[in-house]
Formats: structure tokens, sequence, C-alpha cells
């Protein structure tokens, strides 16, 4: 409720004030220097999101599902901080990480997740087991899976019970 009570407020100063007012005061910059900086920041972030509903869509591998639309797109992914891993993420919606990687390096969405699950703000994650990826890369997708859902219409009813939950709520 605070949030949408005070969005217009607290919007521009999170986005635009304090990522502008930051360099100048600890770095000397140039009030010039550090807004255009911050704007070009804004808007390669906006790029980088809006990129996930169109490249990782249309370019990549289907490791998981071949049959649908969203691929994985390891560009999208870095620049988006962990979200172009999408043929993942819609084959197993359910999942918190949105993709089957450890390394964060290339998912800081799941790392930023793990972080409040570690300090008890995040609970009852779910996530998919190595061996319903295994069952489902096998039936269904393109072949280019190297390492080796739930509402999912031909999910087979025993993999649901598969699903497992990390970070349970005490």
């Amino acid at each position: 409720m605070i949030k949408d009570r005070y969005y217009m407020i607290l919007m521009p100063i999170a986005c635009f004030i304090l990522p502008t007012l930051a360099p100048m005061y600890l770095w000397n910059e140039t009030f010039v220097d550090a807004f255009c900086i911050n704007i070009f920041r804004y808007i390669l972030t906006l790029h980088a999101t809006w990129l996930v509903n169109s490249a990782a869509h249309l370019y990549g591998h289907k490791p998981y599902d071949r049959y649908i639309n969203p691929s994985e797109n390891l560009t999208v992914s870095l620049l988006a901080l962990g979200e172009g891993w999408h043929n993942y993420h819609h084959t197993f919606p359910w999942d918190y990480k949105t993709s089957e990687l450890g390394k964060y390096s290339v998912n800081l969405s799941a790392a930023f997740i793990d972080f409040f699950a570690k300090i008890g703000w995040a609970y009852d994650l779910k996530t998919v087991s190595q061996d319903m990826v295994k069952k489902r890369v096998l039936r269904t997708g393109d072949g280019t899976h190297e390492i080796w859902g739930w509402d999912d219409k031909d999910q087979p009813k025993e993999d649901y019970k598969d699903a497992l939950i990390t970070h349970r709520k005490s």
C-alpha cells in the first residue's frame, strides 16, 4: 500500500534524483555528466527489459520445449540480469530461478532472491528437480541441452509431486 500511495514521489527520487546526485557528491561529477549517464542507464535498462519478450522469444535454443516460442538467449540474460532463460521459464513457470543454471553470473535475479531467502524475507521457493528437468528435456527438448510443468498441458501428473520447495517459512 505504501508503494502505491507514494509511487509518484518515490519513483523519481529512486530512479532519477538519487542516481544523479550520488556521483556528483561521491565522485565530484558534474551535474550534466551524472544526469546524462543516469538517463543512459535508464534507457538501457528499459531496452534490456523489453528485449526479454522480443529477442528471447525469437532467437536462441529451445532445450526444454521445442514446441513453444520462447528460447534460451545468453545475451538477453546478461542484459536483463538473468531473465533471458525464457524456454526454461515457460516450461517450468513455477520455478523461482527462471533457469536451471546455478551460476549467479548469468542469473542475478536468482542471486537476489536467494539472498533474501537466506535472511528469511523470501520463503517457500519452488524449484524443479534435476530428474524432472531430464525427463522434460528428453520428451520435448530440441537436443541442445548440454548439462546433464506445472500447469503445463503435457506435464504428467506424477511430475507434480517432484517439485522441490526450498527455504520453507518456519
